[in-house]
């Protein structure tokens, strides 16, 4: 199993490399999920990436944010900068930038987290999208992990240690809503970390999954990551090193995890999504730092050599081989005056092999008798032979062609009116709407309602679909199948053959980032009747992507967040979470417990010139039947807002 280090500077490069990591992540100056970190400028990029493979360290660039279409074209050229500059592979959330990705490059492309994969489902979108790895979503629990890493065609990455987001990663809109940062885009300003009413709501404590690494490498997990291009080299090299030491073999032991946390912790560390023990002790803040740690300044020694020397008549011919690299040599040779050489001076000269990251694996030798080599021609020869095997790790092996992007151009329509409900009894009798989506579960507990609106209505697939919780939605599912509904709301990759494996017909939800016209266009080429559109794009952005195939929220309090921890004290209640300056969250409980949190802010775009899309949206949360009447007419008078509302990213 692959130790996969952060690396946010060159300093903290260094620092991996050194303390053991196989593989090194960072980003260029732009387009990836940490934007606040150092990063790597272009006159850099090649000489560090050079710097990783003498030493055998591979290196994944990360392109892990959405991507605009104006925008489309620069990341083109940031990735085709990476290649150029012998980058391994690309980790991508944005599947408009995959879909470019994969017509130019045959660099592997690894699914980032943020694009919420978390079930079979969702590796499998994964592989028609032309992934080669998936990075899991950090709340897949052990069980889930051994079912997919049993099933899974493609390469399974998850993070082994470092922070926790409280939401799923890739659906957070809290800190893009708020505070104009979004995580989607690299420039998280972490309002989870910051305390609520009642204390730190929203901080989880980091994650630590040292003492499982011998269980996670028997399930087939491709790498383990360490999260952090944002903390300091010494972080990096001890995280690092304690992971290594467990690659080799080292035993786990209470006071090495004690260590960690005194060199990084959020009140210690928690393992509660993997084990499946959820609840108030998976929560903490920030613990002073006790340990100081020292970057190793030697080589670590990981790339072993096997060498073989067979005599011939007049030379011994050797062969050397570290990994997949072999080069091959002559000694010449002389008969022995006074003394042979032994096959043990040969040994040692191969062997002495100093501060490198090479080191004697095996020697195999049949020498001729009574002959003599000079020793100073062996030690030549194996500074000849590693040099070789050196610089053929240094060899840029992945193409690149230019091509334009293309895309499907902007055709406005007029569309349909559509309103999400997140309690079906307070639709209005006289609803003023084309199509009602409703929950899952109103199926079951709102029957009456389903039946009424059955000829326009669908229902909305949980974003977070766990493996255990399909066979109780897929009775759902009948369900609503049995009342001829079968159109449904997909807020994850996943959800897209899900769909299609039971019969459904799918729409995009805000859940799958939409946030370009590639992106839109390879989702529809998937069997997508249409799209719902990021709501984390402004007014010229959407115009860009007007289709009939599109729509855009309108109206609502837009979700900030959705968590595996459940906050709620009573879950037949909605509840709030209340900041520091006064604002009230709206925190409600679905499918499998999941909580959403929502703004306090309603969206309110009745008097803004949006155009014609194909639909627009409506969200009613807390709403009661007047009230959502009362909306819908406003929204035909094209009414100003009242006070609570907001443009959204309008």
């Amino acid at each position: 199993m692959e130790i996969l280090s952060p690396a946010g500077s060159p300093e903290a490069l260094h620092a991996a490399v050194c303390s053991g990591a196989d593989a090194v992540y960072f980003g260029a100056s732009s387009f990836n999920a940490r934007m606040s970190a150092a990063n790597f400028s272009d006159d850099v990029l090649e000489e560090q990436i050079r710097y990783c493979h003498q030493r055998g360290v591979s290196c994944h660039g990360t392109l892990n944010t959405l991507v605009s279409q104006r925008e489309l074209p620069s990341a083109l050229a940031t990735a085709e900068k990476l290649i150029s500059a012998g980058i391994d592979a690309l980790i991508v959330q944005d599947i408009g930038l995959a879909a470019e990705l994969k017509k130019r490059s045959d660099i592997p492309l690894h699914a980032s987290t943020q694009l919420t994969v978390h079930n079979l489902d969702g590796i499998l979108f994964a592989q028609q999208m032309g992934f080669e790895r998936v990075v899991l979503s950090r709340e897949v629990s052990r069980k889930e992990l051994e079912y997919m890493a049993a099933r899974s065609p493609l390469e399974l990455e998850i993070f082994g240690h470092g922070a926790l987001c409280m939401c799923y990663s890739g659906q957070c809109y809290m800190s893009s809503l708020i505070g104009g940062r979004s995580g989607n885009r690299g420039e998280c300003a972490q309002p989870c970390r910051l305390p609520y009413q009642g204390g730190y709501r929203l901080s989880l404590k980091d994650l630590c999954l040292l003492k499982y690494y011998n269980e996670l490498e028997e399930m087939g997990i491709a790498s383990l990551k360490i999260e952090g291009r944002m903390k300091s080299p010494e972080y990096v090299s001890a995280i690092t090193a304690a992971y290594a030491a467990a690659k080799r073999g080292e035993e786990y032991t209470p006071e090495k995890e004690a260590y960690l946390a005194g060199v990084f912790s959020r009140n210690g560390f928690t393992d509660g999504y993997y084990t499946d023990r959820i609840g108030p002790s998976m929560f903490g803040t920030r613990s002073e730092t006790v340990h100081r740690v020292e970057i190793p300044t030697k080589e670590y020694p990981r790339l072993g050599l096997d060498v073989s020397l067979v005599g011939e008549k007049d030379r011994i011919r050797c062969t050397v081989v570290s990994g997949s690299y072999s080069a091959e040599g002559t000694l010449p040779i002389s008969p022995a005056r006074s003394r042979a050489t032994t096959e043990d001076e040969i040994r040692q000269a191969f062997g002495a092999l100093g501060n490198t990251a090479y080191y004697l694996n095996s020697f195999v030798a049949d020498l001729p008798k009574d002959s003599f080599v000079p020793a100073s021609a062996v030690k030549a020869l194996r500074r000849d032979l590693v040099d070789r095997l050196t610089q053929m790790r240094c060899l840029v092996s992945h193409s690149w062609k230019n091509l334009p992007v293309v895309y499907q151009t902007a055709t406005p329509s007029v569309g349909r009116r559509e309103g999400f409900f997140l309690h079906p009894q307070e639709i209005p009798e006289d609803m003023d709407l084309d199509f009602v989506w409703l929950p899952l579960t109103a199926v079951k507990d709102h029957s009456e309602t389903v039946f009424r609106y059955a000829h326009k209505a669908g229902f909305v697939l949980p974003r977070i679909l766990r493996e255990d919780e399909k066979h109780p939605a897929e009775r759902l599912i009948s369900a609503w199948k049995e009342m001829g509904v079968i159109h449904t709301l997909c807020g994850n990759a996943g959800h897209v053959p899900f769909c299609f494996s039971h019969g459904l017909i799918p729409h995009g939800d805000f859940g799958l980032n939409v946030y370009n016209p590639v992106t839109r266009d390879e989702f529809l080429k998937k069997g997508l009747e249409d799209v719902t559109l990021s709501f984390e794009l402004n007014a010229a952005q959407l115009r860009d992507m007007t289709t009939e195939k599109t729509g855009i929220i309108v109206y609502g309090r837009l979700p900030f967040m959705i968590f595996r921890n459940c906050l709620k004290q009573d879950h037949g209640r909605d509840e709030r979470i209340t900041d520091r300056m006064g604002k009230d969250f709206l925190l409600t409980c679905g499918f499998g417990c999941r909580n959403e949190l929502w703004n306090a802010d309603r969206l309110w775009l009745a008097d803004k010139p949006i155009g014609n899309l194909g639909f627009q949206r409506f969200l009613f949360t807390d709403e009661d039947s007047h009230q959502i009447r009362e909306i819908l007419s406003s929204y035909r008078r094209t009414e100003p807002p009242a006070s609570g509302m907001t443009r959204g990213k309008f």
